[in-house]
């Protein structure tokens, strides 16, 4: 009976740190018909083709 308890509560614990680890690695922002848009950090209004000389 403990031993059961013990290996849930490790499935658990190992089971939220994967969760944490994936969630601190995401990138920012969604996708969805239209593509891909940046949280609201890369939204400052500058385009990045203007930069580009070529």
């Amino acid at each position: 009976m403990m031993t059961t308890l013990f290996v849930l509560t490790a499935l658990a614990a190992a089971g939220l740190f994967t969760e944490l680890l994936a969630a601190s690695h995401a990138p920012l922002g969604y996708q969805d018909e239209t593509g891909f848009h940046f949280g609201p950090e890369f939204s400052q209004g500058q385009s990045f083709d203007l930069e580009n000389p070529s």
